[in-house]
Formats: C-alpha cells, sequence, structure tokens
C-alpha cells in the first residue's frame, strides 16, 4: 500500500486530465488499428490467427505459399472431419516456422560471413597504405597509422627498409632513416638491427655536425658523447650497412610470406567457423529447431493414426453387435462344429465333465513330474475323439459307422476299459 495520498480530483485536475488524455487516444482509423497490432512483431512465432498473414507479410514471406502447403497437406493426408482438419492446419503452421527458423539460422551465417569479407577488406586497404615503391624516397617524412594485424606491420617495415637501403645505395645519409626506423622496431630490435641503427647513427648525425665544426672538435665531441672511434664512417662501413640491410629485409620478406600463409589459414577457418556461429541466439535457434522437429514428429504421427482408424474402424468388444464381421465369425465357428442331434450334444457335454474331472484328478497326482504333466496333455489331445466316440456309443446314440468317423485320431498309448490310458 503507497503512503503517497492520492490528490483529490479537483474540477481544474480532472478538466487537465480529460484535455491531456485527447492527446494519446491511440489509432482510430482502421487502417492505423491493424498496423499497430504488428508493433512488438519480432520472429512471429507465437502471433495470432487473425494476424498471421499480416506477419508474414512483415516478415518477407508470402501466404499464398502458406495456403499451397496446407492444401498440399489435405490432399496428402487425405479427407476428414473438423479434427483431422485442425490437426493438418496445425502441422503446416509448424512446417512454416521450422522454415522460418531455418531462414534466420542461414542470415547467422551470412552475417558471420559478412563479417569476415569486411575484415579482409579492411586488411586489404591497410595492406595498400603501407605498401609503396623504393624510389618515394618523402615517404620517411609521412607518419603512417599503426595497425594490430601483423602482416601489415611486416608489410610497413619492409617497405621503410626498402627506401632506407635505396637512399643507402645513393649515398644520401638523413636523421629521418634512424628515427623512423627505431620507431617500427620499438619491442622487435635485434642483433642486426641493432647493427644497422649504430651505422645509420653514425652516418647521419655525426656528418652533420662535422659540417659545422673541425674535425679535431668533431672527434673530441664524439669521443666524450659516445665513446666510438674518432674517425668518420667510410665506405666500408656502407657496404657493411647495406650487407645488413639486405640480411634484414629477406628475413622479414620471409616472416611476412608466413604471416599471410597463417591469415589465409586463419580466414578459412573463420569461414568454416560461420556455418556454426557460436553465442545465445545460435543456442536458442537450436533449440527451437529440435522442439519443432518434435511437434512435427507428433503431428504427423496423430495425423497417421487417424487415417490408419479411420480405413481400419476397430472390431467391437464381446458382446456388442458388429455387425456382419459377427455374422461371418458366427459362420466359421459353426461350420467347425459336426452336426448331432440333442443327445449327441447332451452325451458330448456329458463326456467333457468327465474328462475335466479326471484331468483335475491326474494333475493334482503329477504335479511334481514335469515329464508326467507333458504325457497328460498328449493324452488328452490323442483320446479325447476315441473317449468321446465310445461314449456316444454305449449310450446308444451313435453305432459303429459313426464310432469309426469320430475317431479319426489313433491313440499313440493304449487305452483300458474305463476309457483311461494305461502307462
Amino acid at each position: 500500500m503507497s503512503l503517497r495520498k492520492s490528490p483529490q480530483l479537483t474540477p481544474a485536475l480532472l478538466a487537465a486530465a480529460r484535455q491531456n488524455a485527447q492527446h494519446s487516444t491511440g489509432p482510430r482509423s482502421a487502417t492505423a488499428k491493424q498496423n499497430s497490432k504488428l508493433n512488438a512483431l519480432k520472429h512471429g512465432a507465437y502471433v495470432r490467427n487473425e494476424n498471421q498473414r499480416q506477419a508474414m507479410l512483415a516478415l518477407g514471406e508470402d501466404p499464398e505459399q502458406f495456403q499451397t502447403l496446407t492444401e498440399e497437406l489435405m490432399s496428402a493426408l487425405g479427407p476428414g472431419d473438423a479434427l483431422w482438419e485442425k490437426q493438418i492446419e496445425d502441422l503446416a503452421w509448424l512446417y512454416c516456422r521450422r522454415e522460418r527458423v531455418e531462414r534466420a539460422e542461414q542470415g547467422l551465417m551470412r552475417r558471420a560471413l559478412q563479417a569476415v569479407d569486411d575484415w579482409q577488406h579492411r586488411r586489404q586497404q591497410e595492406m595498400a597504405r603501407v605498401t609503396f615503391d623504393a624510389s618515394q624516397h618523402e615517404m620517411l617524412n609521412v607518419d603512417l597509422p599503426e595497425s594490430t594485424d601483423r602482416g601489415v606491420a611486416l608489410r610497413k617495415m619492409l617497405s621503410f627498409l626498402e627506401v632506407v637501403r635505396e637512399q643507402i645505395k645513393q649515398r644520401t645519409f638523413r636523421q629521418r632513416q634512424y628515427a623512423v626506423l627505431e620507431s617500427l622496431y620499438r619491442d622487435m630490435i635485434g642483433w642486426r638491427a641493432a647493427l644497422i641503427f649504430r651505422l645509420l647513427h653514425r652516418f647521419s648525425d655525426p656528418l652533420h655536425l662535422r659540417e659545422q665544426r673541425e674535425d679535431e672538435e668533431y672527434r673530441q665531441m664524439v669521443l666524450r658523447e659516445t665513446g666510438d672511434a674518432c674517425e668518420p664512417p667510410g665506405e666500408p662501413e656502407r657496404q657493411e650497412l647495406l650487407r645488413l640491410l639486405e640480411e634484414e629485409i629477406a628475413s622479414l620478406r620471409k616472416e611476412f610470406e608466413y604471416a599471410e600463409e597463417a591469415n589465409e589459414e586463419r580466414a578459412a577457418i573463420e569461414r568454416d567457423a560461420c556455418l556454426a556461429p557460436e553465442g545465445e541466439t545460435w543456442s536458442m535457434m537450436l533449440r527451437q529447431e529440435a522442439a519443432l522437429d518434435r511437434s512435427i514428429d507428433r503431428k504427423v504421427r496423430i495425423l497417421l493414426r487417424l487415417r490408419k482408424e479411420s480405413t481400419n474402424p476397430p472390431i467391437a468388444p464381446t458382446g456388442q453387435d458388429d455387425g456382419p464381421r459377427v455374422g461371418s465369425m458366427e459362420e466359421i465357428v459353426d461350420s467347425d462344429i459336426p452336426s448331432y442331434n440333442s443327445q449327441s450334444v447332451g452325451a458330448v457335454e456329458d463326456l467333457k465333465l468327465n474328462e475335466q474331472r479326471g484331468n483335475v484328478i491326474e494333475n493334482k497326482g503329477s504335479g511334481l513330474e514335469n515329464r508326467v504333466q507333458s504325457g497328460n496333455i498328449i493324452e488328452n489331445k490323442c483320446t479325447y475323439a476315441q473317449n468321446a466316440g465310445m461314449l456316444l456309443k454305449t449310450k446308444g446314440v451313435i453305432g459303429n459307422a459313426e464310432l469309426h468317423a469320430t475317431s479319426k485320431w489313433p491313440s499313440t498309448l493304449p487305452v483300458s476299459d474305463d476309457g483311461r490310458s494305461v502307462r
């Protein structure tokens, strides 16, 4: 419960509220109301039935294709009642949603592929900005941007080293040569690069100072500041510098080729990885696709079961009217029973009761031996017809001819006078 008191609705406040309400009445026309229904549309998976067509159009789908799919499923699974048609409509909508999920998955893959293409395009542009000819000496005065790509950084170093080598060949020494190479190497200076920097330093700054001072003053200054030999560098030092530059360029060129091969391999890996993007969105879409597959499978099994029940109606339980099938079964059963008179039927029933009593006594007595039980089963199968015929003859119901007709199975065991087998 809020502790803040609600304001008193004075006539002024009520009039102001009514006036403000006139500015937020929502859509009024039928077209505006129809368009506002889809303001919260995102993926269209749970859109209402009356808004399905608009949602499909908004998502770039063709409602006519959905209608065609529904009609094809109706013709394929056969006509039926209202329940049948509802199941088919649900199945068509499930197929539509699954195609939508597949299209969304393809969109994620294309987005990832586009990102790889953009990365490769930016890399090519960076490579073109740091690649220039060795004759362009003015490039030493240009500050090129840094790059985090290993191949681009190596290409930039190769371009500046080739310019410096060309200037050394022409016996052109400048202070900018040392400064540019030092900024490029930074934390990757090796022994060869250290020797190159030392010779460049001797060929640049000391020469510039020697033009302004006497040789003796120059030698004393270099000795105090660097401790190196006071003699200025000559042709041997220049040849050594050229040799070191050639070796450094060859080494960097091999490393650059390896970086390019690694980049091509990485691009191929990234393209293959685009077929299965990572992230929560991709996992959610896979789960949704699996759920739709299960729903489609369940809906198809329901339709197949309905079609099977419509083609093969179930048989009525015992005691209920089953129409022609029951009549035919009764005819089959009646055909298997031999035609006797009422006395014969009564005698047969008495014979069955006597046999049941005898079997019960024998089963109780021989229940401990399986072999004896199997013998009783064989005996009952073989001697039932003979015993029935003998009993009917004793009561005078049938004659010798009928007795011979009823004893088609000869007994494999001897029979005593009382109708029991002798073991």
